[in-house]
């Protein structure tokens, strides 16, 4: 399975998916889409999806002759459709994690996106977490939603966390030059994550 992926990771025959398309989701599926993939951005914001669908973007990172020239290429398509991620290779899950009045991070988006990804979860899949949350959020919330699949971690899906650390609407801390951090679930789970994020 990881051969597989890395195989697929290096010719640049990945299908990759981008759940939330919001400062973080946008700029990574045009950055890989840029880089070669083939990549469809999902959000349940049917007007965000509207809005990138006729290559209009709505954060200032992103000019809007990027999605336009992306999907143009047919390397960049957008949906509110999640039953896409049945043909999906790598899912990044990039969805808001906002403070509650508590000032802990509110995670029922990432808990809805686990569901939505086990719903379609197949072996050789990478799922990695990228909203920002509590030390532990894989473990304990994403890892055991979709190993109730029957399929396990490392062996049949490869899952790894690997924090947001750009900085919106600052060039010097975007997609493409700040370095990422990864970490798996199983150290083939942060290879892979590594080899994905290193092609983009």
């Amino acid at each position: 399975m990881k051969q597989v992926l890395m195989e697929k990771i290096a010719s640049r025959s990945l299908r990759v998916g981008v759940i939330g398309l919001g400062y973080v989701g946008l700029p990574l599926a045009t950055t890989f889409a840029e880089a070669g993939f083939h990549v469809t951005g999902i959000d349940v914001d049917q007007k965000k999806v509207n809005l990138a669908k006729r290559g209009e973007s709505y954060i200032p990172d992103i000019e809007s002759s990027t999605i336009q020239q992306l999907i143009d290429a047919k390397r960049l398509h957008f949906t509110t459709d999640f039953s896409v991620l049945k043909d999906i290779d790598a899912i990044s899950i990039c969805v808001p994690t906002p403070l509650r009045k508590t000032r802990d991070p509110d995670i029922s988006y990432i808990v809805s996106a686990a569901k939505d990804v086990r719903a379609h979860l197949h072996r050789g899949q990478l799922i990695i977490l990228e909203s920002t949350t509590y030390p532990g959020t894989t473990d304990e919330v994403l890892l055991p939603e979709l190993e109730a699949t029957g399929l396990k971690v490392g062996k049949d899906f490869f899952l790894a966390f690997s924090p947001e650390r750009i900085d919106p609407g600052n060039p010097r801390f975007g997609t493409k030059n700040t370095p990422k951090i990864v970490g798996g679930l199983t150290p083939e789970c942060t290879e892979l994550a590594q080899a994905y994020y290193g092609a983009a």
